[in-house]
């Protein structure tokens, strides 16, 4: 008999989000990074804000590097002006997808794991970016400083969780949480990418709270199990899916059930 897990991260097939396998396991299975559920937002999205930044940031003579890029997607849709766009990450994957999809030859995209050094020269990029990427500007990491002009721009979007009432809802599936603060928070993200020592000047973090509204009560499971194996998917569908309708219809909107996705951008300059 198959063992019922209530907490989705005591199944033996549960992978921690985010990690090489489950970055690997989602490649394996879709080919890119894309969310695979059903949903609407209010606008603006943080991805869109993000990309706008971006874009304000390139010039016509800019070089442009996207670390963690995934299959490209963003690259294509906000770096289109660069001289040179360049996305590196670490699954194979989703750069053989990229490199597949590429709009103009002024883009490249190559499987580098960027915590093992990168493959360019001194002061070569005009921008340093990553959406929900690896961070190059740690303390004792040189290489985000030593591949970026003097005076150059770094832009880096966080995921900071998702909630909007949907750990109350669902508490098995999705941890209860504190309060948000915005203090604690801020300090938090400055430590976490440890800013103080990043060799970066002008730095700002902006927080994003995203609106969301999912349309069926299966994407509430595809969001939290996504990157996940399909027999732990299709064990907790099984299990789960008619409680989770329950709750979903009970307290559905007219645009899906409303759920709240918080976001971090950093900015910063290097020293000129």
């Amino acid at each position: 008999m198959t063992r019922s897990f209530s907490n989705p991260m005591q199944h033996p097939d549960w992978i921690d989000p985010h990690s090489r396998a489950w970055y690997e396991q989602l490649a394996g299975e879709y080919g890119e990074y894309a969310y695979p559920w059903k949903s609407e937002f209010e606008e603006p999205r943080a991805e869109d804000t993000f990309g706008q930044l971006l874009a304000a940031s390139i010039g016509e003579n800019s070089r442009l590097l996207d670390v963690g890029c995934g299959h490209g997607d963003f690259l294509h849709r906000w770096a289109i002006k660069a001289k040179e766009a360049v996305g590196i990450d670490i699954v194979d994957a989703f750069i053989a997808t990229a490199n597949r999809r590429k709009p103009q030859q002024s883009y490249r995209f190559i499987a580098v794991n960027a915590n093992e050094g990168l493959p360019f020269e001194d002061d070569y990029f005009d921008v340093v970016c990553s959406k929900k990427g690896p961070w190059l500007f740690r303390e004792n990491n040189r290489e985000g400083r030593r591949v970026i002009k003097p005076g150059g721009t770094v832009l880096h979007l966080m995921h900071g969780g998702t909630d909007g009432g949907l750990r109350a809802l669902f508490p098995d599936l999705y941890t209860p949480v504190p309060a948000f603060d915005t203090n604690r928070s801020l300090q938090h993200i400055a430590n976490h990418l440890e800013l103080p020592g990043s060799g970066l000047s002008d730095i700002e973090i902006r927080i994003i709270e995203e609106t969301e509204y999912l349309s069926r009560p299966v994407d509430v499971l595809i969001k939290k199990y996504f990157g996940q194996s399909r027999r732990l998917r299709e064990q907790v569908w099984r299990e789960r899916l008619k409680d989770i309708e329950e709750i979903f219809h009970k307290h559905v909107t007219s645009r899906g059930l409303k759920v709240t996705n918080l976001y971090y951008i950093v900015t910063g300059r290097a020293p000129a």
